[in-house]
């Protein structure tokens, strides 16, 4: 008989043993793809009184113990925020971590479902963790790859523990992988002569970001990412505050060269980031600590890397069907080789995001890596797993 106890994150040191449920269960060599979140910064994300998305939202953290043991986690999240766009109450569960055990992982999954339905909940989809505009989906294909930089890795029995659970798939995201050397002179020919014609016939500017003026450059990007992702699948609206404690998180990891910003007469209209692939630089950094040498590891990897991720871009409508987005990309990625950039990741793309799945494959790019969303219908509490 499994003598699993679940219960609910209450006290600071609770917190911590939350934080540290994935040292339990992934820290042996068997899971070498793993690399360690950064506690700090997941103890910040976790803060009601740091980031502005509990303004609009609550969170139960939980627990699963065996004799004293974390052997699992998960939070229920209640996000005021997308009841706002309209349709059925919908909850969210994130920051699901667990060991290879259906019953375990069941009784996690039950704990906050019947959190969620007691605040009039029906459905519940994750793991977001704790929106879409943080971390987002279960890995489903691609595990033997390291995980880029704020993407969640996790092993393959997973699927097995959310299938167990009633949980069926609603939504697929895509990483797309180029390896810049293999397309390099291809790129040049489809798009150079297209990036000179737009620039002279829409009075195109591309250039990078101005890092110097970081809040009124966040708050132009604001703008652009409110606009471009607002009739996307699972958005979030977020005020600027969020958007900009998210980017004041990313903040020392930003390199200059790593933006790029296309404007008419002054105005911006799309952008994008690509932002160093620290995970490769944190792989053996196995204490998910900064001291005494996370911060140096991260130092090194800022000033090169051979990887980086397109993190955060948009275009605003208008500009879409002019062709703005695959020349945005051709530029940033025509240039990384002058950094030792030698491959580039685009992720997360919606799997009917046709716009960039085949401004992807135009690229030259291979889709390596796949999430899910999953979901499952929920009823009064007393009524779950019956």
């Amino acid at each position: 008989m499994d003598d699993v106890r679940v219960r609910r994150v209450s006290t600071p040191r609770d917190l911590r043993r939350f934080v540290d449920v994935p040292w339990q269960i992934f820290a042996g060599s068997q899971f070498s793809q793993w690399v360690p979140p950064l506690r700090h910064s997941v103890k910040r994300l976790l803060d009601p009184s740091l980031n502005p998305f509990f303004r609009h939202a609550d969170m139960a953290l939980f627990l699963a113990e065996r004799r004293g043991r974390p052997v699992g986690r998960i939070a229920a999240i209640d996000n005021r925020w997308f009841a706002r766009s309209g349709g059925e109450p919908q909850g969210f569960f994130g920051f699901f971590d667990a060991e290879e055990n259906p019953s375990s992982s069941a009784a996690l999954f039950k704990a906050a479902e019947e959190w969620l339905a007691e605040r009039g909940h029906r459905r519940v989809q994750g793991p977001i963790s704790p929106s879409t505009n943080y971390e987002v989906g279960l890995l489903v294909d691609g595990f033997e790859h390291i995980p880029t930089f704020m993407t969640t890795w996790n092993p393959p029995y997973y699927l097995d523990l959310l299938e167990h659970a009633g949980y069926t798939g609603v939504k697929s995201l895509l990483a797309w992988h180029l390896r810049i050397a293999e397309i390099q002179e291809e790129l040049h020919r489809r798009f150079k002569a297209l990036s000179e014609r737009a620039k002279k016939r829409d009075n195109l500017s591309f250039g990078p970001l101005n890092l110097a003026r970081f809040e009124d450059t966040m708050a132009r990007r604001w703008e652009v990412y409110t606009h471009a992702w607002r009739s996307n699948w699972g958005y979030c609206p977020l005020e600027f505050d969020e958007f900009l404690f998210i980017a004041n998180e990313l903040k020392p990891l930003l390199v200059q060269e790593g933006t790029l910003g296309v404007e008419v007469d002054g105005r911006l209209i799309a952008f994008v980031f690509f932002v160093p692939d620290f995970n490769r630089a944190l792989l053996r950094n196995r204490s998910g600590r900064l001291l005494p040498f996370g911060w140096l590891r991260l130092l090194r990897a800022k000033k090169h890397t051979p990887w980086v991720r397109t993190m955060l871009a948009g275009i605003v409508d208008e500009y879409r069907k002019l062709g703005v987005l695959p020349l945005l990309l051709y530029e940033a990625v025509r240039k990384a080789p002058e950094f030792g950039v030698q491959d580039v990741e685009m992720s997360w793309v919606l799997e009917d995001n046709e716009d960039v799945n085949r401004t992807a494959r135009r690229l030259g790019a291979t889709a390596y890596r796949t999430w899910r969303v999953y979901e499952r219908e929920i009823t009064a509490p007393s009524n779950l797993y019956s």
